[in-house]
């Protein structure tokens, strides 16, 4: 067993989309509370969250900028509207601070691109650490 699987993440992760993007329909974008690193003061964070998935991702500038491009919504235009529109998600390797990380990535979703669910490791329930 891994320590993955004992210890589930609350949050997407790039990890999470075994190497292919997956189309989804954005549900909520809503600010959560939390620790960045043990010992760390809260922060608040913004997280979207996706239907029939149980995790969501931690939105960076870069990937709330790529979304509102991919839904084609205005920088200046109110998160709530992307509720119910449908975008690509993709893990890009990479690296950050010497270490090699998989970030997530959005996209336009392709023409005619259907609605499959999404990856497993997104739909886990897990317990909130």
């Amino acid at each position: 067993m891994k320590l993955s699987d004992m210890f589930p993440r609350k949050y997407a992760s790039g990890a999470d989309f075994n190497g292919k993007p997956a189309t989804l329909t954005i549900a909520t974008v809503r600010t959560e509370k939390m620790r960045p690193q043990a010992g760390a003061p809260e922060v608040q964070k913004f997280v979207i969250y996706f239907e029939n998935a149980t995790k969501g991702v931690i939105l960076c500038k870069t990937l709330s900028y790529e979304i509102a491009d991919a839904i084609g919504c205005d920088e200046d235009e109110d998160v709530s509207n992307w509720t119910g529109k449908r975008v690509t998600l993709y893990p890009v390797p990479m690296t950050v601070a010497g270490k090699r990380r998989i970030a997530i990535r959005a996209r336009k979703p392709a023409a005619g691109n259907g609605t499959a669910p999404p990856p497993a490791t997104l739909s886990d329930n897990e317990e909130d650490l």
